[in-house]
């Protein structure tokens, strides 16, 4: 039945306003979600709506409306309810009623309703124009619905139901309430509007059952408190009587409390009688309520600055929800506006922040305890994952010092079905323990990223990322023709010709344009020709676009000419790179992993774990199928999308080529240009992007076309192909489980891995020394006045001085003194003549 239920956001308590002759409505009051069925009657829906909203019937006329093309219009029937019911059913996405009390009129001649509720206009009273201008709109439902993702959390104030025809960013909600109520819109009917809510059709039978409440909440609520009510402990207890008073705007104080019994009472103890009385279970640590009087006789309207509950424990609580999603971002201030707005509770900016410290401890653990957990988490990865490989390596003294790990899955993925080419990149963490993470990413056929290992250390230098090489090595071998690309870091290349002496190493030209922009300005207006330089497939290519390049940015040029051109052009580089110009894919990893970098260290990987089980779930539904507009049929192509794309473009372009045999396979390809020579049995052409890029270039289509091949998509490599991309993401990636359900063998459980030791800033403020340089900016390097030698200064100096060197330097600085004195006694032993008058 759950099926058929359609979401409804109710609205009440706000006000309308006026915005380019359109009507937006206001609250700070958040909604109430509930689910109805689409046969709903009016009635069984206003009086649900009434309680849910806490409105008194007898106090005034309850009116139901939505929005529509600015316009209000009135729910008032079972026709009208079933109508908009069927339509936001059909659109799968959740519906808003506004609902608005109309009082009764105290003066005469005054036909106004309360604060900014809009009038009812007369059915009949309809102009007909107004009723032919708006028809139904055949636009796609994506344009007018809610995402999905503005259900989950809060409610958002500017959720109205858009209708067909209708934008749905043309509200702009202020953030507090005018001082004057602005004037009210009119309610206009639904008749004559569109043919859907002119002529809805008959309501068939009611369910008994019309209303479900929808299970997810924003914010975490209390419980109901009642005698004989048992609690596991006495924190729970006084954690949800602590949330109790929170929403309902009390405040209470303990009179007493031990081990075996707790005593709270209201904080006006002598104007109020509530009480509660809880004692122990006997020795079992759990607490029940022996008596409780959950009646104030105080007032309300007591002021306080703030709230004796209101603790980090507390607020930690209540914010768990809104912090379960790592890739999303929670503010001090945000939550003080929402615990201000949802609750009426003011709190601090620094009581926030504690309390977002505790809810994140609360769903990730502790950050030190984290490590200690880190061994039962690895191993139950390779329990659940044949083939994963993890290690934890740590100081004399157990502390932590860097991990590594690797799925299963990705390793065999890797060496089975991606091209030999692997990105690697480091990113700082963020969190309370700062350090480097490692990362190594393979592309698959269509060029999206396939991470194949992590790794966690203290910083990125030489032995840190020799180690982590050392451990991918271990995983997927000593493959030949292996590319690794990266920036320009010294550990990096030390590494990498370390550890795998035989592969090749390729810079990132992102990084290097932005390397050479700093050096020369002008690389700004120059980009195109620094990319076609790089992309360049052959020498003589090269040459002559270097020779542009060195005439337009001599400056950047000649760093370009430093590095050498074996390390980032396409025509020199030594090794198969396949096109794989920059370090993107593994820039991208680090861009959706900034907010998880903040999380304790089984959090960070057990988030990459969840990204990569996601990302193989989607991408195996989608493998071999292709979208046709509104949904995925079978790819029939023996290449995947994106290769498939970049051979057509090329054998559009290679359609009026001539081709002229040579024997033995090789023939010439006349293309008004160069007219190279294709060896067609090797799968190598003059122009050298059928061997650089291992998909036919257009000279060899040109070349299948003369022979009349049927295709020519068996000419590219096998890593481009279809059967690949499906073998790729063939596996599954299980999780660890929650930790209560770990297996975690006796050594495991002997094993323990302390924190790091957190480095002291000492005392002061930083000196802008350690402040990030601008772009373009060089640092000044200090020089030592003892040594002579540069990266250090006298303070620090360790240099061994030769004694000559002092004799020397001793007896010059002694010939210097002489003179000076000599010179002090030959100016101040003068001989003054008596008679001249020293008096100016």
């Amino acid at each position: 039945m759950s099926d058929t239920l359609v979401k409804l956001l109710i609205r009440f308590g706000g006000w309308w306003e006026k915005n380019n002759e359109k009507w937006v409505y206001t609250s700070n009051e958040p909604g109430h979600r509930v689910k109805v069925l689409p046969t709903i009657q009016h009635s069984v829906l206003l009086s649900c709506v009434q309680s849910k909203c806490g409105i008194d019937p007898s106090y005034g006329i309850t009116k139901l409306s939505y929005l529509y093309n600015g316009q209000v219009f009135e729910l008032n029937s079972d026709q009208t309810v079933y109508s908009y019911l069927a339509f936001a059913a059909s659109v799968n996405r959740p519906a808003t009623i506004f609902v608005s009390v109309h009082y009764p009129v105290v003066q005469q001649n005054q036909g106004s309703t309360s604060g900014g509720v809009p009038e009812i206009e007369d059915e009949g009273a309809e102009d007909e124009e107004d009723g032919d201008e708006e028809e139904e709109s055949e636009e796609d439902d994506d344009a007018y619905c809610f995402e999905e993702n503005d259900y989950d959390a809060e409610v958002d104030e500017n959720h109205v139901l858009h209708l067909p025809g209708v934008d749905s960013d043309e509200e702009v909600v202020p953030e507090t309430q005018p001082e004057t109520q602005p004037e009210s819109p009119p309610i206009t009917s639904y008749a004559g509007r569109n043919d859907f809510f002119a002529r809805p059709p008959l309501l068939p039978d009611v369910d008994s059952e019309p209303i479900v409440e929808e299970e997810h909440v924003p914010y975490a609520r209390s419980r109901a408190i009642s005698e004989a009510d048992v609690f596991q402990t006495k924190q729970e207890m006084i954690l949800a009587l602590s949330l109790k008073f929170i929403e309902e705007s009390f405040q209470f104080k303990v009179k007493r409390s031990s081990k075996t019994r707790y005593e709270a009472i209201c904080i006006y103890d002598t104007h109020c009688q509530w009480r509660m009385t809880a004692v122990s279970v006997g020795s079992t640590g759990m607490f029940v309520v022996r008596s409780i009087n959950d009646n104030h006789t105080c007032s309300r309207t007591q002021l306080h600055s703030s709230h004796r509950q209101a603790n980090r424990r507390v607020l930690g609580h209540i914010i768990v929800p809104q912090l379960r999603d790592s890739s999303r971002t929670l503010r001090g201030k945000d939550i003080v506006t929402d615990i201000k707005r949802n609750l009426k509770v003011n709190i601090s900016y620094w009581q926030a922040w504690r309390a977002k410290a505790a809810a994140l401890c609360m769903i990730n653990g502790s950050p030190a305890e984290s490590f200690n957990r880190l061994p039962g988490y690895f191993y139950n990865l390779e329990l659940h994952n044949p083939g994963t490989i993890t290690r934890i390596r740590t100081d004399s003294e157990r502390r932590f010092t860097m991990c590594f790990a690797a799925f299963g899955t990705s390793i065999r993925t890797f060496q089975r079905n991606l091209r030999p080419v692997v990105v690697i990149d480091g990113a700082h963490l963020k969190g309370r323990y700062l350090g480097t993470m490692f990362l190594a990413v393979g592309m698959d056929a269509n060029n999206r990223c396939v991470p194949i290992s992590f790794g966690v250390g203290r910083s990125e230098n030489n032995e840190t990322w020799t180690w982590f090489l050392s451990m991918f090595k271990e995983c997927v071998g000593d493959i030949e023709g292996m590319v690794f690309i990266s920036d320009r870091a010294p550990s990096i290349k030390y590494a990498i010709e370390t550890v795998f002496p035989n592969s090749h190493h390729a810079l990132c030209c992102r990084h290097l344009m932005m390397n050479v922009k700093a050096r020369d300005k002008r690389v700004k207006h120059q980009k195109k020709m620094f990319w076609k330089t790089c992309r360049a497939y052959t020498a003589e290519t090269f040459e002559r676009r270097m020779l542009c390049l060195r005439a337009a940015i001599p400056d950047g040029a000649s760093v370009l000419d430093e590095l050498g051109p074996d390390k980032w052009s396409n025509a020199y580089f030594p090794g198969k790179r396949y096109n794989i110009l920059t370090s993107n894919h593994a820039e991208s990893v680090n861009a959706m992993s900034r907010f998880a970098r903040k999380l304790p260290i089984v959090g960070l990987f057990d988030y990459f774990r969840e990204s990569q089980q996601e990302w193989f779930s989607e991408r195996r539904k989608v493998a071999g199928k292709k979208w046709n507009g509104g949904s995925f049929s079978k790819w029939n192509g023996v290449l995947a999308k994106i290769p498939e794309q970049i051979v057509k473009r090329r054998k559009i372009k290679s359609a009026n080529w001539t081709v002229r045999e040579i024997g033995y396979g090789r023939f010439e390809v006349i293309d008004l240009k160069r007219n190279p020579t294709v060896d067609f049995y090797n799968s190598k052409c003059e122009c050298m992007k059928w061997q650089l890029s291992g998909l036919p270039c257009s000279h060899g289509i040109a070349v299948a076309n003369y022979v009349r091949l049927p295709d020519c998509n068996h000419l590219a490599e096998e890593y481009f192909k279809t059967i690949k991309l499906q073998s790729t993401y063939a596996e599954v990636i299980q999780p660890a489980g929650p930790p209560e359900t770990w297996v975690v063998p006796s050594d495991y459980r002997l094993m323990t891995v302390k924190p790091p030791l957190i480095k002291p800033k000492g005392p002061g403020r930083w000196g802008d020394h350690n402040r990030i340089p601008s772009v373009g900016e060089d640092r000044t390097t200090p020089r030592c006045s003892r040594c002579q030698e540069y990266g250090h200064t006298r303070n620090l100096c360790t240099a061994n001085i030769p004694s000559q060197v002092r004799r020397e330097q001793a007896s010059g600085m002694q010939e210097n003194l002489n003179t000076q004195q000599s010179y002090r006694h030959e100016t101040f032993d003068l001989n003054v003549d008596a008679n001249i008058d020293l008096n100016f």
